[in-house]
């Protein structure tokens, strides 16, 4: 009889499972009322989408997130 063995080589990355938890319980709370995601896989796969109706000030916070993204990696020593 052959054994068959579940080896799972994946590493978990801890703090994307706690942000994935606490957004789940506001949501199921009703706190949480729409999400724009964008998510890298064990394969270096990229995916993204939304749920929920996202709005103009939600557009906004992704240009944020890419302002601060890029001025961190490729001008570190400017302040805010």
């Amino acid at each position: 009889m052959k054994q068959v063995a579940s080896i799972n080589s994946k590493k978990v990355d801890q703090q994307t499972v706690d942000l994935l938890k606490e957004f789940l319980t506001k949501a199921e709370a009703g706190e949480l009322q729409s999400l724009i995601y964008v998510g890298k896989y064990h394969d270096g796969a990229v995916g993204n989408g939304w749920a929920g109706q996202p709005d103009k000030r939600m557009i906004g916070e992704i240009e944020d997130i890419k302002f601060n993204f890029f001025s961190q990696a490729y001008f570190p020593m400017i302040d805010e």
